[in-house]
């Protein structure tokens, strides 16, 4: 296992390209983003997605969001130009907001359900310069089931270091709380409640007449 230190908004040109050229390979990397720490994969490669999936002890028709780095991205893979997804994406992305939208047909993603997807432009310029580099990722936190999110790479676990590929320690996250997750397939419905509050989401598309 390789490991880089970097820092949230300072890294050079040659560390993010190591870390890129990891995923591209399919192997999976320990991240910093603006939330928690995350296991990286390249969410169009079925056989990192599947070891990170085993990893994480999740079944395989659970699918993992998508990270990519813009609004326009997100818009290939999903409807992200509708007036609901608009609002929602004005006010909260790049951040900790992971929305469920329909999913575009089309396009080479594994493991994900053919009407939707869920998909986040996070606040991280680490990861968004990786995204440029490597293509869209799934990034779910680096914890085994039923423990805490880790803030910092010393609160990951010896099982989850063990098993990638990389770690990428840029000290504690910003955030330190994971994203919240909501549906908007069929009105908005909050489906998780993280560093955004529901209420934050209400007054949002409230105030972008998206009722």
């Amino acid at each position: 296992m390789l490991e880089i230190e970097t820092g949230q908004e300072e890294f050079t040109p040659e560390q993010v390209e190591a870390c890129a050229d990891i995923l591209r390979s399919g192997g999976l990397c320990i991240i910093p983003t603006d939330t928690v720490y995350g296991i990286a994969a390249s969410a169009s490669d079925a056989a990192a997605v599947e070891r990170l999936l085993a990893l994480k002890d999740r079944a395989p028709d659970k699918p993992l969001p998508v990270q990519v780095a813009s609004s326009n991205d997100a818009n290939v893979l999903g409807v992200a130009d509708s007036p609901l997804a608009v609002t929602l994406i004005e006010r909260f992305w790049p951040g900790p907001l992971t929305i469920v939208m329909e999913r575009r047909p089309g396009g080479d993603l594994p493991f994900q359900k053919p009407g939707t997807i869920g998909i986040r432009v996070p606040a991280s310029r680490f990861c968004i310069a990786l995204m440029k580099r490597a293509g869209n990722l799934v990034v779910p936190s680096a914890n085994p089931p039923g423990a805490p999110a880790p803030v910092s790479v010393g609160e990951v676990a010896a099982e989850i270091m063990s098993a990638v590929d990389l770690v990428v320690d840029a000290g504690a996250c910003p955030g330190g709380i994971e994203s919240t997750v909501v549906d908007i397939t069929a009105g908005a419905v909050v489906l998780r409640e993280g560093a955004l509050s529901a209420t934050d989401v209400v007054e949002a598309i409230e105030a972008g007449g998206s009722t």
